[in-house]
């Protein structure tokens, strides 16, 4: 069946494909992975024991191919949303002006980043540019029905991206200034940023289960009991008869928690990672039901660390996707 002569189709959001035939879906999960290996298992595997080469090894080599994988279909990917959103004739200058700006800082950065790290100020740059894609898109995801929730969640991502990344701030100019009264300051912010992402974490789960409380529930227990279940071993981690693979799960979870800690639990914050993992995973297989959920997966799996180049990309596409898909799927 073909279209009608001057109209242009186009999939659902969970359908597009990068120019490398890379589906948002897969981009979505290979986007974990990266996360996963390099924040998590990555630093708890170097000085966990001995006789891990091989699994050092391995995880190294998953982690440079889907980061490499990742950062330059999320670049391409957003060249071409760029390009698609700036052909809709609903956007203003004001949006053109903001955002492709933002868009080729963070696309430029994160290339630069690979195989790197970057210094304080292009970090923080990173953060900014990051933080005004994804916030741009907020008000064109609550203007339909059907992105209205997934508005919620870009919202929420971005104000909790800002106020963990102000507190990060705060807390690193305490430490260089040695005032602990600035660094409660740091410690205050990463409190709001935790419960800010608590409830993004909430929202996100409820728009991929499409509200169904059953399943909600059911991705409730699931994270409660790993969050226990991780809490357990790195408690077990701590004894002298620890062996190498709690010692391994234990510093992988360690590795989830950012300085300065919040003024919660740290079981607490253990539920919240583990709650937004299990999300984004099971954002994944959401996408005939919800065809945005891979985005919301996006969101999930970087928030909190928009000044870190992978993560900053994947706000990028999240925040360009929507007004990118609104204008090829109306344009006429």
């Amino acid at each position: 069946m073909t279209a009608p002569p001057g109209t242009t189709t186009a999939p659902a959001p969970g359908g597009w494909s990068l120019p490398e035939g890379l589906p948002l879906t897969l981009f979505a999960a290979l986007a974990l992975v990266a996360t996963a290996s390099g924040r998590m298992l990555s630093p708890a595997l170097f000085g966990s024991g001995t006789g891990l080469d091989v699994a050092i090894m391995a995880v190294q080599a998953v982690g440079n191919v889907t980061s490499q994988a990742v950062a330059v279909g999320g670049v391409a990917f957003a060249v071409l949303a760029v390009r698609a959103a700036l052909g809709r004739q609903g956007l203003g200058i004001a949006y053109r002006m903001v955002v492709v700006p933002a868009v080729v800082a963070t696309s430029v950065l994160a290339i630069f980043a690979m195989g790197r790290v970057l210094e304080p100020s292009r970090a923080n740059a990173l953060a900014v540019a990051s933080l005004v894609s994804v916030a741009a898109g907020v008000p064109i995801a609550l203007g339909a029905p059907k992105s209205r929730a997934l508005g919620l969640v870009l919202g929420l991502t971005a104000i909790s991206g800002a106020v963990d990344f102000a507190g990060l701030s705060v807390a690193a100019s305490a430490i260089e200034r040695g005032s602990a009264a600035v660094y409660r300051v740091g410690t205050v912010l990463m409190t709001i940023g935790f419960l800010v992402e608590f409830l993004l974490v909430a929202v996100a789960i409820a728009f991929v289960t499409g509200g169904d409380r059953r399943r909600s529930a059911v991705l409730g227990v699931v994270s409660a009991v790993l969050a226990l279940g991780l809490a357990y071993v790195v408690h077990r981690a701590s004894g002298v008869s620890a062996s190498t693979a709690e010692i391994v799960v234990a510093r992988a979870a360690g590795a989830l928690l950012r300085a300065p800690p919040p003024f919660v639990p740290s079981a607490a914050r253990l539920m919240l990672e583990v709650g937004g993992l299990v999300g984004a995973v099971a954002a994944l297989f959401a996408v005939r039901r919800t065809p945005l959920a891979p985005l919301v997966a996006l969101c999930l799996t970087a928030r909190g660390s928009p000044d870190v180049p992978i993560p900053a990309l994947l706000l990028v596409v999240a925040g360009i996707a929507v007004p990118a898909y609104a204008t090829t799927a109306r344009r006429g």
